[in-house]
């Protein structure tokens, strides 16, 4: 499986753990949130990414939630389900590199 591989600054380190916890919970949150078409949660999450995943050194993150929110407000139900997709699989192969000198 091909890995993600993500520079982030050694500064962050002690809090990405926590940061990646909350985004696998998110998954499970907007599985269910779609599942019941509760599409306030999933634009609220996504928002909540949006602003957050750039500040953590995950650009991606914020990129994720974005394309969430845009899916949301055009009632695109089926591109809300293939991007929850693509952030779990996203997570799943993230493999992230800790430097000391990040630009």
């Amino acid at each position: 499986m091909k890995k993600n591989i993500v520079h982030i600054s050694s500064d962050l380190e002690p809090l990405i753990p926590r940061y990646l916890d909350n985004r696998r919970a998110d998954i499970v949150m907007l599985r269910e949130a779609l599942h019941l078409s509760n599409s306030d949660v999933i634009r609220s999450i996504g928002h909540t990414m949006k602003g957050s995943g750039a500040s953590y050194g995950l650009e991606e993150i914020s990129t994720f939630g974005r394309m969430l929110e845009v899916a949301t407000q055009a009632s695109d139900i089926s591109e809300v389900e293939v991007i929850i997709n693509q952030l779990a699989h996203f997570l799943e192969t993230l493999d992230i590199i800790f430097v000391d000198d990040m630009p």
